[in-house]
């Protein structure tokens, strides 16, 4: 709840939540001090406009937290008055942004599918924690008898080839299991300014060695990038994934990947990772960013998806290039700052 000034008189638990903050730390100071500097006067328009009009919904705009990050929050405004119509203050009202929300806004005819897909993400956001509990220790104790048995001496053909396939299977399901809890566990997106060259130089570094010992060279064309609002956590984990890719797909030969960087519009950023390896036909490329699809045997078929996910988080967008025998071209686009 606000004043008439704009000033915070009343904070409930769930804004405080989302923002990080106690309410003592935020009663008596001007709302402005929720938002990025250069952000306060539209927010005070905001206030102004409302005070005529009466109420702004769902308005998708930036707030920081106690920590100093920035998120990405819907808000909404209703002024409040007394009998006679004079103005007392604002209600404000922050809630998440989920990018499925906003496209659902925009296009009311498609809300219920969009309702549909958002009730099957959040069942697989809840069925997540049970994964941690109810099977990844069954797996645990199915690898470790498969492992103990494989190593206990001699055995009849048929029967280690059956072991190997099941921990073969074992395995990989564990790998699911991980790569969703490490997801899962990362929480919120935390944006803030950074540029797309830093999370570039960044994973190259990281994979530096192992693509050496691969002949594997990285020929980097990292241009003027503007900063865009990005959640370094999360773009390092797509990046470093997305430069793990490039490099199976060029095999034992090695090859080249190139990563470039740039504006492709005035207002959009990309940044874009590119190997000549053996590309992808058609029918794979149409299904990549399906959960759990995968080609690689030892693949959770979760990369893609998660880094779709991530870049719709970031209002952003992933695309994907691929010619037999030509290679691969990953693209990420971000809204670089004003």
């Amino acid at each position: 709840m606000l004043d008439a000034a704009g000033v915070i008189r009343l904070a409930n638990d769930s804004a405080l939540e989302l923002l990080g903050y106690k309410e003592s730390e935020v009663v008596g100071q001007g709302v402005a001090k929720l938002v990025l500097e250069k952000d306060a006067a539209e927010l005070e328009g905001f206030l102004k406009a409302v005070s005529e009009s009466g109420e702004l919904r769902n308005y998708k705009f930036y707030f920081l937290t106690s920590r100093q990050s920035i998120i990405r929050l819907f808000i909404s405004i209703k002024a409040l008055r007394d009998e006679d119509g004079k103005l007392e203050g604002f209600r404000l009202a922050l809630s998440l942004v989920y990018p499925d929300e906003w496209a659902a806004l925009r296009d009311p005819h498609f809300f219920q599918g969009v309702a549909r897909k958002l009730g099957r993400l959040t069942s697989v956001g809840q069925l997540t924690s049970i994964f941690a509990h109810d099977i990844k220790n069954p797996l645990h104790v199915i690898l470790s008898t498969s492992e103990l048995m494989l190593s206990s001496g001699e055995l009849p053909a048929e029967s280690r080839e059956s072991l190997e396939l099941i921990e073969r299977n074992a395995q990989r399901a564990s790998r699911i299991v991980k790569t969703l809890l490490d997801f899962s566990r990362s929480g919120i997106c935390q944006l803030r300014p950074c540029s797309v060259n830093d999370i570039a130089e960044h994973c190259i570094g990281l994979l530096a060695s192992s693509l050496k010992t691969s002949r594997i060279s990285v020929k980097k064309e990292l241009g003027q990038a503007p900063k865009v609002f990005l959640d370094p956590h999360y773009l390092n984990s797509v990046v470093y994934n997305l430069l793990n890719n490039a490099a199976e797909a060029l095999g034992p030969d090695g090859g080249e990947i190139v990563v470039a960087s740039g504006e492709n519009t005035p207002g959009e950023a990309f940044l874009r990772i590119t190997d000549n390896g053996r590309g992808m036909e058609p029918g794979v490329l149409s299904s990549v960013f399906q959960p759990f699809f995968t080609t690689k045997e030892n693949g959770t078929g979760l990369g893609l998806y998660l880094a779709r996910q991530v870049m719709n988080e970031h209002s952003g967008r992933i695309t994907l290039d691929s010619r037999p025998g030509k290679g691969t071209s990953v693209t990420l686009f971000f809204t670089k700052l004003a």
